[in-house]
């Protein structure tokens, strides 16, 4: 699933603001299996991959604005020894 770039271009402030509540938003549904509510929108443990794909993206949407790029390394390890 790519990101939706909905985040980018807002200030930094708000995007700091908005990954605290959605990640306590996701340590709860995740570790109490309660709900949660942001700006009027409840969550639930069903929503636990909505959450986190929104954490993603506003990582992203950070990491964007401070004009640093995510990077993904992926090691690859010979099939076979010698």
């Amino acid at each position: 699933m790519g990101l939706n770039k909905a985040f980018f271009g807002l200030p930094l402030a708000t995007l700091q603001s908005l990954q605290t509540k959605y990640i306590e938003c996701l340590e709860s549904i995740a570790v109490a299996g309660a709900s949660y509510s942001i700006a009027r929108r409840s969550f639930t443990r069903a929503n636990l991959a909505e959450v986190s794909q929104v954490v993603k993206e506003l990582t992203a949407a950070i990491s964007s604005s401070n004009g640093t790029r995510i990077r993904r390394t992926v090691s690859a390890f010979p099939t076979q020894l010698p």
